[in-house]
């Protein structure tokens, strides 16, 4: 079941950090520039927006490397193998084909 559920999972996660970093960037920025647009650059506001969006930045790797761990085993054994393992089956299974 799991299986099934994981793209969801994800697709929904992804969704969720999206829309959470576009509000925090909108907030951000509507703090900067002000709602008429006459406000001048404030060096702590843009500091804040700068920290709040780096904030959100983290939380979201964090996010990422607990959904790459969350995969099958087999998958992980892919990033063990040398570097030429599958670029060298790629290329006879082209040669192959191209034959």
């Amino acid at each position: 079941m799991d299986y099934w559920l994981t793209p969801w999972r994800t697709a929904l996660t992804i969704t969720a950090a999206t829309l959470e970093t576009t509000l925090v960037i909108q907030k951000s920025l509507a703090g900067i520039a002000g709602f008429g647009g006459t406000d001048t650059f404030d060096e702590n506001r843009l500091r804040d927006a700068f920290h709040a969006a780096a904030d959100v930045n983290l939380r979201r790797w964090g996010d990422t490397a607990e959904m790459i761990q969350s995969l099958p085993g087999w998958l992980h054994d892919f990033t063990n193998m040398p570097g030429d393992v599958l670029t060298d089956w790629f290329d006879a299974a082209r040669r192959h084909h191209d034959v």
